[in-house]
């Protein structure tokens, strides 16, 4: 959901960013989950289509800034694909709302909860892309 959020966002605000989406997990054989693109496409968010890709797939050293949900994947990226802390930022700790600077994967829990997952990821996005600098070079 945070992938297609932020490229939706990304977009309304003619911003020329590569995004990508990716797990410390490899579930690269798994399909997207339904749950997620049903979610999205309740908010007109095109849902994306490829499969999940594995971090280890990415071009680790050509990217600025890993926006994370919990501080396990934060920690993930330090100690097993050696990138600095000063890349990395937990997307919740950009909530305007300050509700958790962690976001509960909602899997498994039921449409409440990945729609509530889906406006936190959505607020979070919308202040981190309000308040950075970093997409305004």
């Amino acid at each position: 959901m945070a992938h297609a959020i932020f490229v939706a966002e990304a977009k309304k605000r003619s911003l020329a960013v590569t995004v990508y989406s990716a797990g410390v997990f490899d579930f690269s054989d798994t399909p997207p989950l339904e749950e997620t693109s049903a979610t999205c496409l309740q908010h007109n968010t095109p849902p994306l289509k490829e499969t999940p890709t594995f971090v280890r797939e990415l071009p680790l050293d050509s990217i600025d800034r890993f926006l994370v949900m919990e501080q396990d994947h934060a920690d993930r990226l330090t100690s097993e694909f050696g990138i600095s802390p000063k890349r990395i930022s937990l997307l919740g700790t950009f909530d305007p709302r300050r509700r958790s600077a962690e976001i509960a994967d909602p899997y498994g829990q039921g449409a409440l909860v990945y729609e509530r997952c889906y406006q936190l990821i959505r607020d979070c996005i919308i202040s981190y892309l309000d308040a950075t600098d970093e997409l305004k070079r």
